[in-house]
């Protein structure tokens, strides 16, 4: 199989269109827009966000690539036309190139690596479009690609169903909080109402020095905030040795993890429940336990209203949420005997939950094993 430079087989379209200058119903799509993967969840108008700053054209031929390193994960097959961020690259592929085979090419793990890699800049790095169109393209013929492409997207289109049952489980969660408590920011009830600093203790995670070897290691495992988002947090990649444990901040079982930095604000308030003891890092806050709140019915009201924690953010167009901050966000807090009748409600909305994470990781292993396999043509 041939090797080429992306550049010899695409296009990056990057001529420049003024807002002003387009239909009000133009679709705008920015990196907000792409999740990592590629699915676009929504999308804005011109009219609609009223961007000022010079934006690029792209069609259902285009493949968009997400250039800054926090979003390389980010590519994506408009169905739709529209204009996009600058920070968003539209690819056009040449006719020796199958569009679907180039997005999954770029989006693999491996490539995201490679991408990263090459990134410049010391605020935002980002992958300049020189850099991108020297990108190797293994370059099968185009039954074969269209073949690898087709075999991907239905390996994805299982896991996309196991995403959507969880979605619709988290939906169920949060319509059972909001018939028993109401509106947890409104609090259309009339219940009573603490902070979360007056409810419980609230821990800040920390990050041992990177350049020291023997903080890292297997003694117990070190949660980020992509981990967080589930019941309980995924494990983590990397954990901490005995004397990184020491140097760190551990959280016990039973407590409650939240992202109060983060690179968006839409990130800011994620929340997991621990099941295990777990070092964490900076980005995170830990609410530990205590007989004075139910952990279940305090995840449940940070989930339903995860505004709660992003009203405090002070970081503009990232997210920063300060632990006193953090402290004085004001939760629901009625008798404990309802909190613990809501547990029990959830209960086994939480225990489906759980069945289905633990296919949808069985569907992400058999779609990271696929992936790795078809661009080495063992497929």
């Amino acid at each position: 199989m041939r090797t080429v430079e992306l550049g010899d087989v695409a296009t990056i379209d990057r001529e420049g269109v003024d807002p002003g200058s387009v239909a009000p119903d133009t679709v705008y799509i920015g990196l907000e827009h792409i999740e990592r993967g590629g699915r676009i969840i929504g999308h804005d108008t011109v009219g609609g966000a009223r961007p000022t700053s010079t934006k690029f054209r792209f069609t259902s031929e285009h493949v968009l690539f997400g250039k800054l390193r926090p979003n390389l994960g980010k590519v994506s097959r408009p169905t739709f036309a529209g204009v996009c961020s600058t920070d968003i690259l539209p690819i056009r592929p040449g006719r020796d190139l199958d569009r679907g085979y180039l997005a999954r090419y770029l989006a693999q793990p491996s490539m995201v690596d490679f991408a990263a890699s090459r990134t410049s800049g010391a605020n935002l790095p980002r992958l300049s479009p020189t850099e991108l169109v020297k990108f190797p393209v293994p370059l099968p013929p185009l039954h074969e690609q269209r073949r690898i492409a087709a075999i991907l997207d239905q390996a994805d289109a299982i896991r996309a169903k196991h995403r959507q049952v969880l979605s619709h489980l988290d939906y169920l969660t949060q319509a059972i909080f909001r018939d028993m408590f109401g509106d947890p920011v409104l609090n259309n009830r009339g219940l009573p109402q603490k902070t979360i600093g007056a409810l419980t203790q609230v821990m800040t995670g920390n990050s041992p020095l990177r350049a020291d070897s023997s903080n890292f290691g297997h003694d117990i495992e070190w949660i980020k905030s992509d981990n967080l988002g589930g019941d309980l947090p995924t494990r983590a990649s990397e954990g901490l040795s005995l004397v990184g444990r020491k140097r760190g901040r551990v959280a016990p079982a039973g407590s409650i993890l939240v992202t109060c930095i983060a690179g968006s604000p839409g990130s800011i308030g994620k929340a997991s429940l621990t099941d295990r003891d777990v070092a964490f890092n900076q980005q995170i806050n830990a609410i530990l336990p205590t007989p004075r709140v139910n952990t279940a019915f305090l995840l449940g009201q940070l989930k339903t209203a995860p505004e709660l924690i992003r009203a405090k953010s002070t970081g503009g167009m990232k997210g920063l949420v300060s632990k006193s901050a953090f402290k004085s966000v004001t939760v629901l807090a009625p008798p404990i005997e309802l909190q613990r009748r809501y547990a029990d409600r959830v209960g086994a909305v939480i225990r489906q939950r759980a069945a289905v994470q633990r296919a949808l990781a069985a569907d992400e292993a058999l779609f990271a094993s696929l992936e790795s396999r078809v661009f080495r043509g063992e497929v």
